[in-house]
């Protein structure tokens, strides 16, 4: 479960031009029901996992050519009240128009936050309700430091409804054709598994 204590820091409302024109780059900023939120620097642990996603989930839609990955400071514009920046995500080949060269217009086709005890009341609450308005067609929220505070949701209609892994622990995902996540894989007890060795065991499962 999430286990340190830190603090956001919260400015008056905005618009997503003024977030624009106000957020720094030395700082990651999100605008959350047009307040702009910076939180604190991440946790080795959180880093240590959005940085194992973000070069398993990389590697896979490279393998396959299948779109574009972008991680944590990637801003991406879901409404004129609301600017995320996903600690990964996706964005199917079909719709790489939607990527600019200052942010991402529109919803990603896979997000995924790894909770702190900072940002998690945002990504549970306002966030994953901008994120199913947007038209995100699967959320991943993971908890770094194990799986009772993890989920996982994927489009239903207008819905984000949660799923589950199967019986032997694979998530397989909607918006990554082919992808089974073995979720052990997230909670290692000393290193993450090799990416390249992840990559085999999903191509054979």
């Amino acid at each position: 479960m999430l286990q340190t204590l830190s603090r956001v820091e919260v400015v008056e409302r905005m618009t997503a031009q003024d977030f624009f024109r106000r957020a720094t780059k030395d700082r990651k900023a999100e605008l959350i029901d047009g307040v702009m939120i910076t939180a604190p620097p991440p946790t080795d642990q959180h880093e240590k996992l959005q940085i194992f996603l973000l070069r398993l989930i990389g590697e896979y839609v490279e393998g396959f050519e299948l779109g574009e990955v972008r991680g944590s400071r990637t801003a991406v514009k879901l409404s004129e009240d609301q600017v995320a920046e996903p600690d990964v995500l996706f964005v199917a080949k079909e719709r790489s128009h939607i990527i600019t060269n200052e942010d991402v217009m529109g919803a990603p086709d896979l997000v995924i936050e790894v909770l702190s005890v900072s940002t998690a009341a945002y990504d549970r609450g306002a966030k994953f309700r901008a994120y199913a308005h947007a038209g995100v067609r699967e959320l991943w929220l993971i908890d770094p430091y194990g799986p009772a505070g993890t989920e996982f949701f994927q489009r239903a209609g207008d819905l984000l409804k949660p799923t589950m892994p199967d019986g032997t622990g694979f998530i397989a995902s909607l918006a990554l054709p082919g992808l089974r996540l073995q979720t052990r894989w997230l909670w290692p007890q000393e290193k993450f598994i090799p990416v390249r060795e992840a990559l085999a065991v999903m191509r054979a499962s």
